[in-house]
């Protein structure tokens, strides 16, 4: 009996761990396996295309990493950057100069992509590619913006980043 109870106190303690990592303001240590520093990574095309190196196109990547269980706060990010791509960079999305994206990254097709970005939680990534080389900035002050009690603020800083 007592060894049941005691499987079923990790159990419940590791459970909190997990949750309590996933949306908090900075990445755990249990990152995922190192990968290439980023900001000398060459950028992959998008368009399936295989240009020569040097003819990559020039552009900014933002992409925004959740895990499942998600907070508040966390879904305020989410929300804003949202509202801050479309009513801002339309006409940079269209035009390919910028790209947007939103991933889970408890899904396996993910894995590759959040190991190139270091994404170990919710964050927010902005990836200036120059001649087909990233420049990947993790946007930790996310945190700090206050998405849910000063939106125009937030957005405003997202603004600015992008």
């Amino acid at each position: 009996m007592a060894y049941s109870i005691k499987s079923l106190i990790l159990s419940l303690s590791l459970a909190g761990i997990v949750l309590l990592a996933g949306c908090s303001g900075s990445p755990s240590s249990t990152a995922p396996p190192a990968a290439p520093t980023p900001a000398q990574t060459p950028s992959q095309p998008t368009s399936g295309q295989n240009p020569a190196p040097g003819t990559l196109p020039n552009r900014i990547d933002v992409i925004y990493f959740h895990v499942n269980q998600r907070c508040v706060t966390c879904l305020c990010f989410e929300q804003q950057v949202n509202h801050v791509i479309e009513a801002y960079f339309g006409d940079a999305i269209n035009s390919g100069k910028l790209t947007y994206r939103v991933l889970n990254l408890q899904k396996a097709e993910n894995t590759a992509i959040a190991r190139k970005y270091g994404a170990v939680g919710s964050q927010l990534f902005i990836n200036t590619v120059v001649k087909g080389v990233d420049h990947i900035e993790d946007i930790q002050d996310i945190w700090n913006w206050n998405c849910r009690n000063n939106k125009p603020g937030f957005d405003l800083k997202v603004r600015s980043v992008i």
